[in-house]
């Protein structure tokens, strides 16, 4: 738990929040240790936040949250609702009616922690594809391109590090890492404000936080403050979500809307970067841009583009040359001359992911020399074109990929890597109770770029594993014969046939779970370690 804030001192940062039942209650005096949505965890000094949810209402569990020892509650209905649904209220027991929970359960938490994002530079990275990997080079960046020494909250400062990044992997404070659980987006907003704090404390500077569509448009994220908005692309994903690909462009638009909302912090710019080479993105986010630029009393925000060749962009690459080990490239940018850059990271899209992230940082001046260490510094991101190795005679990969649009990427990524005469075999599924659309879409990339593919199991969940792979298999023979693909329902066994019928010089890749660390089978979450089971079919060679 943490240290004790008066609850008045929360109120005072939730105004859209009225207070009932407290008539006797000196709330200078009560202090709130906790703040939390999830009834299991709450205890003495919580304040539980009834948050309706999609399948089960919050407000259910106040009595589980006031006999755990909650000494206050807040929620969407009324007293008088409570009443009606046979919750009553103990005398004395602070209830703060609130007109969104999510928010006021985001709110309440910052304040709890005293906004920890208000002393940190904070950047936020949304987009379908390439978040985390950038998350990770800007922390990489930041870490590696110290200028000086921040002081721990405690007087000392030798900070292991310069950043705090929290990802969909999970977040590393002072160079500790924290597991975020098995299948999250962004965490929610107790987390995210517990991680800040705990960066504020280390002595970060900088926090970087991947920020999901499913995050933003949840109010996880809504009490960060934050000084820089970046995007890699939006593509076709998360509909079965937002519904249309408007609503999911908008979920990843309040990002940028949240730099005009935040508290200005002395000495520290606010910044937009968007991503030129994406038009489904660009032209979108830069009218968005502009409107909260012409709303009254908005701070200004600096736009800066990146592109891979466009000469209209901020920031791009020039003489880009692949080599097995290594890419290299020249980073022309708008403050001096150009960075050459080498990274062992695989593929054009990680050129793009790399101008991504070094356009946010240089935007907050940093040093050309320090971006360049940082990206050279990277080995690689957990499951994203990760090489495994056991010593085969070809080349294995895992990768997060698990898009139409980024498995095409990836693919043709990987196709220059294939030997002559060698084929490149996929190994991927899709996900139950999501986006139906992009099953057949997946298919349809797969049999057009790769030689082999064999479907397989990703999170079914309650669905039907039979019918997904028959609606992928459906997109695969639009381009390539029955001959050409395999359905293998157990996932170890799909990846164990694809490295038995490799050949030397060919390429095997397994998509879609990456960095996961469990698979779903009806409504249960089952271990799966996707970099373990491609080991293990490389042993049993």
């Amino acid at each position: 738990m943490s240290p004790l804030r008066p609850l008045q001192n929360l109120l005072d940062d939730t105004p859209d929040c009225r207070l009932y039942n407290a008539d006797q209650v000196d709330l200078a005096a009560l202090g709130i240790g906790s703040v939390t949505a999830d009834s299991r965890q709450a205890g003495a000094g919580t304040l539980f936040v009834a948050v309706p949810g999609l399948r089960v209402d919050g407000h259910r569990f106040i009595p589980n949250a006031i006999a755990a020892g909650a000494v206050a509650v807040a929620g969407t209905h009324s007293p008088e609702q409570l009443a009606a649904q046979g919750i009553v209220l103990p005398s004395g027991l602070p209830y703060l009616l609130c007109r969104d929970a999510r928010l006021a359960l985001a709110q309440l938490c910052a304040a709890q922690h005293n906004h920890p994002s208000r002393a940190l530079t904070v950047l936020g990275v949304t987009g379908t594809d390439g978040k985390t990997t950038t998350c990770t080079l800007l922390e990489s960046i930041f870490s590696v391109g110290r200028t000086d020494s921040p002081t721990y909250e405690d007087g000392r400062s030798d900070s292991p590090t310069y950043a705090g990044v929290i990802t969909t992997i999970g977040a590393r404070i002072a160079g500790q890492e924290l597991d975020t659980g098995f299948h999250v987006t962004t965490p929610e907003a107790p987390d995210v404000q517990r991680y800040l704090a705990q960066m504020r404390k280390a002595g970060c500077r900088f926090a970087v936080v991947e920020s999901t569509s499913h995050g933003l448009d949840q109010k996880r994220v809504a009490a960060v403050e934050y000084d820089v908005a970046a995007i890699t692309n939006i593509t076709h994903e998360h509909l079965d979500y937002h519904g249309t690909f408007e609503a999911y462009r908008e979920a990843k638009a309040l990002l940028f809307r949240a730099l005009y909302r935040s508290q200005p912090k002395p000495g520290i710019p606010r910044l937009a970067v968007l991503n030129r080479d994406d038009m489904g993105s660009y032209d979108y986010l830069a009218a968005v841009l502009a409107e909260e630029s012409a709303a009254q009393g908005a701070p200004p925000v600096t736009v800066r583009s990146y592109s891979l060749d466009n000469p209209a962009a901020d920031a791009r690459a020039a003489r880009i040359v692949y080599r097995p080990d290594a890419t290299s490239f020249a980073l022309h940018w708008w403050g001096g001359p150009a960075i050459p850059i080498e990274t062992r990271l695989i593929g054009d899209f990680n050129v793009s992911n790399i101008l991504c992230a070094a356009t946010a940082a240089l935007g907050l001046g940093v040093s050309a020399q320090a971006v360049a260490a940082g990206v050279g510094a990277l080995a690689g991101v957990l499951g994203r074109m990760q090489r495994i190795d056991a010593g085969q005679d070809f080349l294995a990969l895992v990768d997060f990929a698990h898009s139409p649009g980024s498995l095409e990427r990836a693919l043709k990524t990987l196709r220059p890597l294939v030997a002559a005469g060698g084929r490149l075999i996929a190994v991927f599924g899709s996900a139950g109770l999501r986006d139906k659309a992009k099953r057949r879409l997946m298919g349809q990339v797969s049999g057009r770029l790769a030689d082999f593919t064999i479907i397989t199991a990703e999170d079914p969940r309650t669905e039907e594993l039979a019918l997904i792979s028959r609606e992928i298999a459906a997109g695969v023979e639009e381009f390539a014969s029955p001959e050409r693909y395999d359905i293998v329902p157990d996932r170890a066994a799909a990846i164990r046939q694809a490295t038995r019928m490799a050949r030397p010089g060919d390429v095997v890749a397994a998509f879609g779970k990456g960095h996961e660390r469990s698979m779903c089978f009806g409504e249960t979450e089952m271990p799966w370690n996707e970099q373990a089971a491609m080991l293990d079919a490389l042993g049993s060679l």
